[in-house]
C-alpha cells in the first residue's frame, strides 16, 4: 500500500494541477477566459462516457497497471502537446487534446481505488481506504498550489510540462506495484459487462444511495469555484485568497482521514457517507455569517473535518456491496458521475453567484448537501428495485 499511495499520489497531484495550471496558459496565451473553460470542460465531460467502459474493461482485463499507467503517459504526451499549440493555432487542437485525456480522466480516481481490495487483506481495508482517501486528500491540496506557484515562479507553460513529468513519474511508479488478479469475463462482450455493472449500481440500494449523495452532494461544491473567490474579496482580500479557502477545506479533510478514516469500514459505511454529507452542510450555513478572512479559515476547516469522512466511506460502500469482477466498473462509474456533476455545477455558479451573491450560494450549497443526504438516505432505503 505505500507503494500504491506513492503511485496514486503523483497521478492525482498531476491531475489537479490541470485545473489550474492549464487555465493559466491559456490566459496567458489568449487573454480569453471562454477558451480556458472550454479546454477545462473538454478535459472533464468526457468521462461521463468513458466512466462506466473504462471500469469495465479493467475488471475483465489482467493488464490493469498498464491500462492505469497508459493514462498517466496519455496525460503526460497531452501537456506537451498543450504547451506547443495553445495560443498557436485553432483552439479546437488544445480542446481536442484535451478531450481525449479526459476520457482516461476517471483512471486516476477509481481506476486506482479499485486496486486497494486486492492489495491488503480484508481486515486491512478500513487502514488502506483511509490511506488511498489521504492521497486524494495530498492531491487536493498540493496540486493546485504547485501549479500556481509554478507558474508565478517560472511560466505557465513550466506548469503544464510539471503536471506531464509527475503524470509519468506516477505511470512508472504504477509499473512496479504488484500484479492484482482478476475475473476473467473475456466471453462476455465488453457492452454486456456495462450493462451489468451499471445494473448493479442502480439495483443495490445501499450503493445507488451512497453514489446519489456524492453525486449530488460534491456536484454543488462546484458552484464554490466561482463563490470563494468573491467571497473572499468580500472578507477584504483579493480572488486569489480563495486557494486559502480551499487549502483549509482540504486540511480538515485530511485531518479526519488521518484520525477517523478506519472507522468508515463500519458494517453500514453508506450510513457514514449520508451523516458526513449532512453534518458538512450544516457546518457549511455558518460560512456566509462568519465576519472576518481568518475565522472563515477556521469554520471552513471545521466543515472539511465534517466532509473528510465521505470519501472512504464511500469507497468502502463500493467494495462491501459490489462482487470484485464489478468493482473497478462501479468505481470508475461513481467517478466519473462525480465529475460530471461538479462541471454542471460550476455552470451553475457561473450564473447563480452573480444573480444572487456569494453568500446565498454558499447557502444553496449547503442546502443541497441536506438534500443529497437525505435522498440518499431514503434510496438506500428502499427495497423496490429499479431496474426489471
Amino acid at each position: 500500500m505505500r507503494a500504491y499511495a506513492v503511485a496514486a499520489s503523483l497521478a492525482r497531484v498531476a491531475d489537479e494541477m490541470v485545473g489550474v495550471a492549464v487555465v493559466l496558459l491559456v490566459l496567458a496565451r489568449t487573454g480569453s477566459p471562454a477558451a480556458a473553460g472550454a479546454v477545462v470542460t473538454a478535459y472533464t465531460l468526457p468521462s461521463i462516457v468513458s466512466g462506466p467502459v473504462l471500469g469495465a474493461w479493467l475488471d475483465r482485463t489482467a493488464y490493469r497497471r498498464s491500462v492505469l499507467a497508459g493514462g498517466g503517459v496519455l496525460l503526460a504526451a497531452t501537456c506537451v502537446g498543450l504547451a506547443a499549440t495553445v495560443g498557436t493555432g485553432p483552439l479546437v487542437v488544445p480542446v481536442l487534446l484535451a478531450a481525449v485525456t479526459g476520457l482516461a480522466l476517471p483512471l486516476t480516481s477509481g481506476g486506482y481505488s479499485s486496486l486497494v481490495p486486492r492489495l491488503v487483506a480484508a481486515e486491512r481495508l478500513g487502514w488502506a481506504n483511509a490511506l488511498d482517501a489521504a492521497a486524494f486528500n495530498v492531491g487536493s491540496i498540493t496540486g493546485p498550489a504547485l501549479a500556481g506557484t509554478v507558474a508565478a515562479v517560472v511560466s505557465p507553460a513550466a506548469a503544464v510540462l510539471l503536471i506531464g513529468v509527475l503524470a509519468l513519474a506516477g505511470a512508472v511508479c504504477t509499473g512496479f506495484l504488484p500484479r492484482v488478479d482478476t475475473e476473467s469475463r473475456e466471453r462476455e462482450p465488453l457492452l454486456r459487462t456495462v450493462r451489468a455493472g451499471l445494473v448493479h449500481l442502480v439495483r443495490t440500494p445501499p450503493l445507488r444511495g451512497a453514489t446519489l449523495t456524492t453525486v449530488l452532494g460534491y456536484g454543488s461544491v462546484g458552484i464554490l469555484a466561482t463563490a470563494m473567490p468573491l467571497r473572499a474579496e468580500e472578507l477584504g482580500h483579493g480572488r486569489p485568497a480563495a486557494g486559502y479557502l480551499w487549502t483549509a477545506l482540504e486540511v480538515g479533510c485530511l485531518v479526519a482521514v488521518a484520525l477517523l478514516g478506519r472507522l468508515a469500514a463500519i458494517p453500514r459505511p453508506e450510513r457514514t457517507v449520508f451523516a458526513s454529507t449532512a453534518v458538512f452542510g450544516l457546518v457549511m450555513f455558518t460560512w456566509p455569517v462568519v465576519d472576518g478572512f481568518a475565522w472563515t479559515l477556521v469554520v471552513v476547516a471545521v466543515a472539511g473535518l465534517a466532509e473528510g469522512l465521505a470519501l472512504p466511506a464511500i469507497m468502502s460502500t463500493r467494495q462491501r456491496y459490489t462482487p470484485p469482477d464489478l468493482l473497478a466498473q462501479v468505481s470508475t462509474t461513481g467517478a466519473s458521475l462525480k465529475i460530471a456533476g461538479y462541471s454542471l455545477g460550476a455552470l451553475a455558479g457561473g450564473w447563480l453567484v452573480p444573480a444572487a451573491g456569494p453568500g446565498a450560494a454558499m447557502a444553496v450549497t449547503a442546502g443541497t448537501q441536506l438534500l443529497a443526504a437525505g435522498l440518499g438516505t431514503t434510496l438506500s432505503a428502499a427495497r423496490r428495485k429499479l431496474v426489471d
